[in-house]
């Protein structure tokens, strides 16, 4: 992967994020959101922390926590938020602006690895240079989904990062079918994802067990379903839905209600 295709969307993304907080009126700060148990403040909080953290500005991440896994886990997430209880939103919003300005200068030189150990990850937590920038990219994409679906102000399809977002939660669903199901070998499912951003997919469990994704859709699927694309980034982002979901299917009723309760796959 190209990683300034990531840092291009992350950047374009920080941007929209930052003009729509810009504007956004004293009361929505405390609007819940569908990140579970989150107001817009907490959102802002969490992306100022991780990005004056990457930058090393501001007030920087939590410190003498220890992150373990492979992912960063609820407890860093929530004390980046808690240390900055204190701070007004216009400082929240300020310390964002300050971050991703000296974050997109650092990123202008792009690392020559894409596999070799970032330097600046959350916690210092073992991710590769392409790990993170394409965290960091979808991270700040489904923050600003949130902030725009809890106050009511749509956009952020048309960009960079709605494309590599759906399509790496695309990626996704041969796990689900495979190892989350554990769905029986000759399975088949056809997704369609509607408008703005629209794809088409089969996911297949072959003889060997593993799921497969290919792109169109199969002739004669166990299950079909079809969804708007912002239907789409709920269910796998794992959000609380705000607003109606716009879900249809054919075929397997119960595999479509066992796909729609497991389909989360961030943390």
């Amino acid at each position: 992967m190209d990683l300034s295709l990531y840092v291009d969307a992350w950047a374009e993304s920080a941007e929209r994020t930052l003009s729509l907080l810009a504007n956004l009126p004293a009361e929505a700060w405390e609007t819940p959101t569908g990140c579970p148990g989150w107001k817009v403040r907490d959102v802002v909080a969490h992306l100022a922390a991780i990005e004056a953290e990457l930058s090393h500005t501001g007030r920087g991440g939590p410190t003498g926590l220890d992150v373990g896994s492979g992912e960063v886990e609820s407890a860093y997430t929530e004390a980046g938020i808690r240390q900055r209880e204190d701070m007004t939103t216009d400082a929240l919003v300020d310390e964002l602006r300050i971050a991703v300005a000296v974050r997109r200068d650092v990123l202008a030189t792009l690392p020559e690895d894409p596999r070799a150990l970032a330097e600046d990850t959350p916690g210092g937590i073992a991710w590769t240079n392409e790990v993170v920038l394409r965290n960091r990219m979808i991270d700040m994409w489904i923050h600003e989904q949130d902030i725009r679906t809890a106050t009511g102000v749509p956009g952020g399809y048309d960009g960079k990062a709605a494309v590599l977002v759906v399509s790496g939660f695309l990626l996704a669903l041969p796990y689900v079918l495979a190892k989350k199901l554990k769905a029986d070998r000759g399975t088949s499912l056809v997704l369609d994802v509607s408008g703005p951003v629209t794809r088409t997919v089969t996911v297949e469990v072959g003889d060997d067990g593993r799921g497969r994704l290919r792109d169109g859709a199969s002739t004669d699927p166990h299950v079909r379903v079809s969804m708007s694309t912002d239907t789409f980034v709920t269910l796998v982002a794992g959000r609380d839905a705000l607003q109606p979901l716009s879900i249809t299917w054919t075929g397997d009723s119960t595999l479509v209600g066992d796909l729609l309760a497991e389909i989360a796959v961030t943390p």
